[in-house]
């Protein structure tokens, strides 16, 4: 069996951090972003991020996602979240990932938007900043980026020859997902609609389904 980790994004309360610890997450998104059903403002990410910090054990790493912030909103949104890791989900710079990385030390995820193959070379440029790349399928512009239920063809990730380790997304279901990991190859997967009962609303069976559904034979 390969163990497969996995992100849970989306959460918004202490109930779903704790679902997400007892299923075995490796790690939760926090999203900042008013488009998605799963913002959470500064104030309810220091609240949560409060209530994470009171438990007395270990649980799964925190992401902060955001989409093309400035440097001075995002420093913000970072002291009040208070997360391990930055999700930079937007049409960020290098310039400024660099910049955000070198100031808070936080290892950043920086998610690559796939349609096609050519989509892949847009990789090449983040190997010496980003610790993680996130392959997520590709919206129109304006639209949610992420979040939204949508795949693609995960073959296409076979062409990946960088040095930077990544995670899938996209439209992952505890019925995909399986599938997902054989055909591409992940050992990292990111799954936010896809373990919902509505849109925002994490659902308990579904988390432990997924995850569960991630490690494959």
């Amino acid at each position: 069996m390969i163990m497969v980790d996995v992100k849970i994004c989306g959460i918004s309360s202490l109930a779903d951090y704790q679902v997400c610890r007892s299923a075995g997450a490796r790690w939760v998104g926090m999203v900042n972003y008013s488009g998605s059903p799963r913002h959470l403002d500064s104030a309810a990410l220091a609240r949560l991020a409060d209530q994470i910090d009171q438990l007395e054990d270990d649980g799964p790493q925190r992401v902060l996602l955001s989409v093309d912030q400035s440097e001075a909103s995002l420093r913000h949104l970072i002291g009040a979240a208070r997360p391990d890791y930055l999700q930079l989900h937007g049409t960020e710079s290098v310039d400024f990932a660099s910049a955000m990385k070198a100031e808070f030390n936080l290892p950043i995820i920086k998610m690559i938007p796939i349609a096609t193959a050519a989509d892949m070379a847009n990789c090449a440029a983040w190997d010496s900043i980003a610790d993680w790349l996130i392959f997520d399928a590709k919206n129109d512009p304006g639209a949610q980026p992420g979040g939204t239920g949508h795949s693609f063809d995960w073959q296409i990730l076979s062409q990946y020859v960088g040095s930077t380790p990544w995670m899938l997304a996209g439209g992952l279901t505890a019925d995909t997902v399986a599938n997902a990991v054989r055909i591409s190859g992940a050992r990292v997967v990111d799954v936010s609609s896809g373990v919902e009962s509505a849109r925002g609303k994490k659902e308990e069976k579904k988390i432990h389904d997924f995850i569960q559904a991630a490690q494959i034979g």
